[in-house]
């Protein structure tokens, strides 16, 4: 079906929106088939009794422990939960982005900076962002501000080195072309740099985030004093509490969804995919 429904080059604008729409619902169901098919694989399995329910439960005890922990009668537990997490992540990865995406820039241009940071960068670049954790609850004690730069660690490394690469990757030429027609550092920028690298930053984005997020969980779960999702994923485990900590895991991998593919993807289509669009029109 999907491949049936195609805008020519005669469409129309609704025609070509209806079209991008209709492929678009389409992935999503081919996305999704694999995960409802799961799903119901173990809904069964657990039901027919081949799972033990108290450490695997079903899908719908999942849903049900979810649902109440949403309900008026629990405080609205987990939207509280859920919000803080989100406020970490999102912090910890702005601060990261905002200061590798400039760094990454200039060593990206600067081969002598590069070669002097560069093996630095990649002494600390394995180490897992989480082994700082320890360090800052000494410094810093437990709360936002440890769990938070422990997150921006994590994200720091993947948009830097995408920056880095991004630029290094841009043929010299380019910029010698525009230079020769007088543009100064502003223009050279704003029209080769930034939409020749934009596409790779735009991958470190997705890796910084996913970096960050999973980060997120492990930080909370030693720093946090009494929300997030890491949070209420360890404190379930006190009282066994697996569908609670069900529950956080599924929502943990559900916003990891929504952040690359409803964000990220957002901003592919307004920036890299028009720029390019752009380009073969006026080629």
């Amino acid at each position: 079906m999907g491949g049936m429904i195609r805008a020519g080059s005669g469409s129309t604008p609704a025609a070509v929106r209806f079209a991008a729409a209709a492929g678009g619902v389409m992935s999503f169901l081919r996305f999704m088939a694999p995960v409802a098919a799961a799903a119901v694989c173990w809904e069964l399995a657990t039901r027919a009794g081949l799972v033990d329910a108290s450490i695997l439960p079903p899908p719908s005890m999942v849903l049900a422990r979810g649902l109440e922990l949403l309900a008026a009668d629990a405080n609205h537990v987990l939207v509280g939960h859920i919000l803080v997490s989100l406020y970490r992540a999102l912090i910890a990865f702005m601060i990261a982005a905002a200061i590798a995406v400039p760094l990454g820039f200039w060593l990206g241009l600067s081969p002598g900076a590069y070669a002097w940071i560069g093996p630095i960068l990649s002494l600390l670049l394995p180490l897992p962002a989480v082994a700082w954790t320890p360090i800052f609850l000494v410094a810093l004690g437990q709360g936002d501000v440890t769990i938070i730069l422990v997150c921006v660690l994590g994200a720091f490394f993947p948009v830097l080195y995408s920056t880095i690469q991004a630029v290094q990757g841009i043929p010299k030429q380019s910029t010698w072309v525009v230079r020769s027609m007088g543009a100064g550092r502003l223009r050279i920028f704003r029209s080769v740099l930034l939409p020749a690298s934009l596409p790779t930053v735009m991958t470190g984005f997705k890796l910084g985030l996913a970096h960050s997020w999973r980060t997120l969980v492990a930080a909370e779960m030693l720093a946090a004093l009494d929300h997030g999702l890491g949070f209420m994923i360890f404190a379930a485990r006190e009282y066994m509490d697996v569908r609670t900590m069900f529950v956080g895991i599924v929502l943990l991998a559900a916003l990891g969804f929504l952040f690359e593919h409803a964000v990220f993807g957002t901003v592919e289509r307004a920036t890299i995919r028009k720029w390019y669009r752009d380009r073969q029109r006026r080629t």
